[in-house]
């Protein structure tokens, strides 16, 4: 594995854990009224959890989309950032695009896990679909 792989790795995590943070604060803001209850007056708090987690995690990757040009804060942090193949910055369309396409490849990790490493070609499902890269910021060197 490749220093620009450990770096996605690690982006990915940063961005989980902050999305697990706002996931947190939004489940023990939700009142208990909006949390279905079974017959009987037992009631199942988890039925929120999946799909309250995706839909801060989607709304937290298509805010990105929006307001920081497609880089999630982890990637921000580990010094990443995506761009067309002949290097540009993905418009608008691209970028939500990109964030569904890496839903799917979420939700069919057993099979997107292995072929990001096959032929050590480092693509995830929705950079070969896009035609897109991960690749390492520009740092900013002044000079003198």
């Amino acid at each position: 594995m490749n220093e620009r792989n450990l770096r996605r790795f690690a982006a990915l995590i940063i961005d989980y854990f902050l999305i697990s943070i706002v996931y947190s604060v939004v489940i023990n803001v939700v009142p208990d009224t909006l949390i279905s209850h079974q017959e009987g007056g037992i009631q199942w708090g988890f039925t929120l959890v999946p799909d309250g987690l995706v839909l801060v995690s989607l709304g937290y990757f298509f805010g990105c989309d929006f307001l920081n040009k497609g880089e999630s804060l982890g990637k921000d942090i580990m010094g990443l950032q995506t761009r067309n193949a002949d290097g540009g910055i993905l418009v608008l369309r691209r970028r939500l695009c990109r964030t569904l396409l890496k839903w799917v490849s979420l939700i069919l990790w057993p099979l997107a896990f292995p072929a990001y490493f096959w032929k050590e070609r480092d693509l995830t499902l929705q950079d070969t679909a896009l035609k897109t890269a991960v690749t390492l910021a520009r740092r900013f060197k002044p000079t003198l």
